[in-house]
C-alpha cells in the first residue's frame, strides 16, 4: 500500500480515505509510474489548462482555464474519473468512462471481434457494455460439428472472464451485459448468476431490457411470446406466461440484487436521439446511466449540489414560495428573499454558472479525447453526437443543509424544480455552443425539437430555449445524466449521485499495525456535529439513512428526477432483509408506471456480506473481525466501498461482483 505524503494528509484534514482515492487514483504520474501531484490545486491546474486547450484561441484558452479552474476549486464540479486521471496524463488513456460495444453478427467472428475490441478498450481504461440479443438462442442449428448452438447465455462467461483479465492501472475492467426479455434464453439469462460461490460471470453486471408489452402481460396475466430470427435461423417462437418469466426475475434479484432492470421502451421513447440509426441507443454503461449507441460514451462531469447552499443548516425554507420566485420573477429576486428570511436555500446564481462551465468544459474533453479512444469506431461515435453526461452528486447533503428530510414531499418538490432548472440551463448552453461552434453533425432540426423529451407536456424544455434550438442547433445530442459517483463523491467528501446518506457513520479498520477499528462519519455529520455539538443519536431527522427510507418513496424520487434527464439515472434502492420477492416486483411495477428508464435493488445480506455500519460500533475486535467485510477497498467501477463475501467482493454502490 503506497504511503500518504503529509502535504496530502494535511490538505484533507487528515480524512486518510479521501487523500488516498486522490492520492492512488487520480493524482498524475510520470511515465515510471511516480507520483507528481501532491494536492488537488496541482490536479485541478493540470485539468483545467488541458481541457481549455481545445479553446481556439490563446485568449480562449488562457479565459477558459481560469473559468475551468473555477468550477473545479473545492470540488465544485467534479469531472468523471477517467477526466481527472487522463487529462495531461503522458500515458494511453480514454478521457471518457464507458462504452458500448456492439456485437455485430450472430458468428464465432462477431463473439470474438467483440472480444477483442472489448479488451483494447480496457487496456485504455474504458468500461464496457454489450448486449447478448443478436445471438441465437440455446439449441438453434449450427453449422458446425457441434450441430446445436450453446445458446447467447454460454458466452457471457467469455466476456466476463476477458473483462477479469485485462488490467486497468491495477483494477479490472467493468461490464454490463444485456439482454432483451423477449430472448428464448431469457430464463437461462436470469439464473446465470443463481451460484452461491459467485463463480459465474463474476466480472459483469447483468440487466435484463424491458418492454410495455411484457409489462402489460405482466400486469393482465397474459402470455408473452419469446422470439428469435435472423437471416441465418428461421423464426424460433413459443409463448410462455407472462408472470413466470416476472416471478423468476424477482426471486433473482431478492437472492443476488441481480439480473437489474431496464425498461427498454421507455428509455427509446424519451431519448432524444430516436430519429438516425447511427446513434439510436442499443444498450448501456456498466452502471446504467447512460443509454448508448454503437460504440457511444459515457462523457461524465457532475454538479457537486452540496456545495451551492446558502446558510447551511440555518432556517428550513419555503420551498414552494422559494421556487414561485425564481420562476415568476428572478433568481436574484428569490434569493434576496430568502436572505432576508434568514432561510437555507440553493445558490442558484452559483448553479446556473457551474451548469453553464460545466457543459462547455465537457464539450470540449470530447475534443481533447478525440484521439485517445481505443477505436476509430468509438472515436466517430463520439463526434457524431457529441454526447454528454452533466449529472449531480450530493444530494442528500444539499437537502440535508436546508434540513429537508429526504424522503419528504418537501424533498421529492425540491428536486423536482432544481433538476428542472438544471435541464434547462443546460439546454441553453448547448444552443449557446451550437451558435458559436456548431450543431453535433446528426442533428436534425425538425425532428429533434420534436422528440418527446423536449416537447413533454409539463415537463418539456422552456419555450424560448426550444426557440433558440430551433435557430442555432444543438451542440450535443444527449446532455444529462445521473451515475452513482461513487470515488469521486468520496474525494469531494459528499454523498453519491442522487442516493440517501448510506450510513451516518462506519467502522473502519485501521492500516496501522495493531489493526485496530474505529469510527469514522459522514462529512456532512462531521461537520454538523463540529459546529452544533451533541453525537449521533441525537441529530435532527433529517439526517435520515438508505435503510430507513420507503422503498416507494425512493421510487419516486428516481421517477420525478428522470423527468428532467434525457439519459438515464443509476441509483440502487436498499431493502431491508425481510423485503418479500412480491413486495421488490411491487417496486418494479411502480417504477415503470413513474417512467424510470431502470431500477436496480439491494436486499440486505441477498449477497451474505454486510458493511460494518454504525450498529456494530459497540463490538469488540473479535466480533468485527467476524463479520466478513472490506471496509475501504475500492470497487473497480465506481470507487464505491467493498464488502468482501467469501472469496468475493461486493460494490455497495453499483453492485458490482469481483
Amino acid at each position: 500500500m503506497i504511503n500518504i505524503p503529509e502535504e496530502t494528509l494535511r490538505w484533507f484534514q487528515g480524512d486518510e480515505l479521501r487523500a488516498r482515492v486522490f492520492y492512488e487514483k487520480y493524482a498524475l504520474r510520470d511515465m515510471e509510474g511516480r507520483i507528481i501531484e501532491k494536492t488537488p490545486p496541482e490536479m485541478w491546474k493540470r485539468v483545467s489548462r488541458e481541457i481549455a486547450s481545445k479553446e481556439k484561441t490563446p485568449e480562449l484558452q488562457s479565459e477558459w482555464e481560469r473559468r475551468f479552474y473555477e468550477i473545479l476549486e473545492d470540488f465544485k464540479f467534479v469531472p468523471g474519473g477517467r477526466i481527472l486521471f487522463g487529462a495531461g496524463n503522458p500515458r494511453k488513456a480514454t478521457l471518457l468512462n464507458c462504452y458500448y460495444i456492439p456485437i455485430k453478427e450472430d458468428s464465432i467472428e462477431g463473439i470474438f471481434d467483440c472480444a477483442k475490441e472489448m479488451a483494447r478498450t480496457y487496456s485504455y481504461g474504458g468500461g464496457v457494455g454489450i448486449d447478448i440479443t443478436i445471438l441465437r438462442p440455446k439449441g438453434s442449428p449450427v453449422n458446425n460439428s457441434a450441430i446445436f448452438s450453446t445458446g447467447a447465455v454460454s458466452f457471457m462467461d467469455l466476456f466476463s472472464k476477458v473483462t477479469g483479465t485485462i488490467g486497468q492501472a491495477g483494477r479490472r475492467g467493468a461490464l454490463m451485459i444485456t439482454l432483451e426479455v423477449r430472448h428464448p434464453d431469457v430464463f437461462d439469462f436470469i439464473d446465470i448468476k443463481d451460484d452461491p460461490l459467485r463463480i459465474n460471470v463474476r466480472y459483469a453486471n447483468i440487466s435484463l431490457k424491458i418492454s410495455d408489452e411484457f409489462m402489460r402481460a405482466v400486469k393482465e396475466d397474459g402470455l408473452f411470446t419469446l422470439w428469435f430470427e435472423n437471416e441465418k435461423v428461421k423464426r424460433i417462437e413459443h409463448k410462455v406466461r407472462a408472470r413466470d418469466i416476472w416471478e423468476r426475475l424477482v426471486k433473482r434479484a431478492w437472492s443476488s440484487a441481480e439480473p437489474g432492470v431496464i425498461f427498454w421502451d421507455t428509455a427509446k421513447r424519451y431519448s432524444p436521439t430516436e430519429y438516425d440509426d447511427k446513434m439510436s441507443i442499443k444498450g448501456c454503461n456498466p452502471c446504467s446511466e447512460q443509454m448508448l449507441e454503437d460504440y457511444g460514451c459515457c462523457n461524465l462531469g457532475n454538479i457537486n449540489l452540496s456545495k451551492f447552499v446558502k446558510n447551511p443548516f440555518k432556517k428550513k425554507p419555503d420551498v414552494e414560495k422559494f421556487w414561485k420566485l425564481v420562476y415568476e420573477k428572478s433568481p436574484d429576486e428569490a434569493m434576496d428573499y430568502a436572505e432576508k428570511k434568514g432561510w437555507a436555500y440553493p445558490d442558484i446564481r452559483g448553479l446556473e454558472k457551474v451548469v453553464r462551465y460545466g457543459m462547455r468544459f465537457l464539450d470540449n474533453v470530447l475534443d481533447y479525447s478525440a484521439p485517445r479512444h481505443p477505436l476509430q469506431q468509438q472515436r466517430e461515435a463520439s463526434l457524431y453526437t457529441r454526447r454528454t453526461g452533466l449529472g449531480a452528486t450530493g444530494l442528500a447533503d444539499f437537502l440535508a443543509m436546508m434540513r429537508i428530510k429526504y424522503d419528504t414531499d418537501e424533498a421529492v418538490y425540491m428536486m423536482d424544480k432544481l433538476f428542472e432548472f438544471i435541464k434547462n440551463i443546460a439546454y441553453d448552453e448547448s444552443a449557446e455552443l451550437s451558435k458559436e461552434k456548431g450543431p453535433f453533425p446528426a442533428f436534425q432540426r425538425e425532428k429533434h425539437v420534436e422528440r418527446p423529451f423536449l416537447k413533454h407536456n409539463g415537463s418539456g424544455i422552456r419555450e424560448d430555449i426550444l426557440e433558440k434550438i430551433w435557430n442555432y442547433g444543438l451542440r450535443n445530442a444527449c446532455l444529462l445524466t445521473i451515475p452513482p459517483v461513487g470515488s469521486g463523491a468520496i474525494l469531494a467528501g459528499t454523498t453519491g449521485g442522487i442516493e440517501p446518506i448510506f450510513a451516518l457513520s462506519y467502522i473502519r479498520r485501521s492500516e496501522s499495525l495493531s489493526r485496530g477499528t474505529y469510527k469514522v462519519y459522514h462529512p456532512l455529520v462531521a461537520a454538523y456535529l463540529a459546529e452544533f455539538g451533541g453525537d449521533e443519536k441525537n441529530l435532527p431527522d433529517f439526517f435520515v439513512t438508505a435503510h430507513q427510507i420507503d422503498p416507494k418513496m425512493r421510487v419516486k424520487i428516481q421517477g420525478t428526477i428522470q423527468k428532467h434527464i434525457d439519459s438515464s439515472i443509476s441509483s440502487t434502492v436498499n431493502l431491508p432483509n425481510n423485503t418479500t420477492p412480491e413486495e421488490i416486483g411491487k417496486i418494479y411495477e411502480l417504477a415503470w408506471e413513474l417512467g424510470c428508464k431502470g431500477i436496480t435493488v439491494y436486499r440486505e445480506g441477498s449477497r451474505e456480506g454486510v458493511l460494518i455500519t454504525d450498529e456494530h460500533a459497540s463490538k469488540s475486535k473479535s466480533e468485527v473481525e467476524e463479520i466478513s467485510s472490506v471496509l475501504v477497498s475500492e470497487c473497480p467501477e465506481c470507487g464505491g466501498m467493498l464488502k468482501k463475501v467469501n472469496s468475493h467482493h461486493i460494490c455497495k454502490s453499483c453492485g458490482i461482483t469481483i
